[in-house]
């Protein structure tokens, strides 16, 4: 969905062709490479959808044609209550990328209030992995593989946490970021 929202907040800019929002995209963000399709099959979907629509062709001498696409009213109010929606649902700092890049089509504050939501959520999710990680019952598991599957699983678990300790530190981060706004 995220690059159907980078689409979306880049037309409610300014009427664009794909080939120059692909290309904006690449320079924007940390993103290293996307394939023409996956790009171009988005622009379809959200025509489809009604999202977005043609409105214009442009023709120059020996050169395709480039057709310049608008969002329309109901591509706006898709686009705002998507932003929402993806800080109620974040689970990785990276899934919100887009999301922040496109901030200032929505409210920081009910952004935020979202955001803050998810993090407490993510804390208990997390809390709940390791009070089980914890239990004798995950113990007697454990012991039931060989050594190097033992190593194995305790490798996974430090990196598995390590990596949600780090993501809830940049929520927090975010969270911060999202309540500055608005100052």
């Amino acid at each position: 969905m995220s690059l159907s929202l980078f689409i979306l907040g880049s037309l409610a800019d300014e009427n664009s062709h794909p080939y120059k929002l692909k290309k904006r995209l690449l320079e924007s963000l940390p993103i290293d490479k996307m394939s023409e399709g996956k790009f171009y099959y988005n622009f379809e979907a959200l025509q489809k959808k009604g999202l977005i629509e043609p409105v214009e062709t442009i023709q120059k001498e020996n050169r395709p044609n480039k057709t310049l696409y608008a969002i329309t009213y109901a591509g706006r109010q898709f686009l705002e209550q998507e932003i929402y929606n993806s800080f109620k649902n974040v689970s990785r700092i990276e899934d919100l990328y887009i999301s922040i890049y496109l901030l200032k089509y929505v409210d920081s504050v009910k952004a935020a209030f979202f955001l803050e939501d998810a993090i407490d959520q993510e804390k208990k999710r997390w809390a709940k992995y390791r009070e089980a990680k914890n239990k004798e019952e995950f113990k007697r598991q454990l012991e039931l593989l060989d050594v190097k599957q033992q190593e194995a699983v305790q490798f996974i678990s430090k990196h598995a946490f390590s990596q949600s300790d780090e993501n809830i530190r940049w929520m927090e981060k975010l969270l911060t970021f999202l309540q500055g706004m608005d100052k």
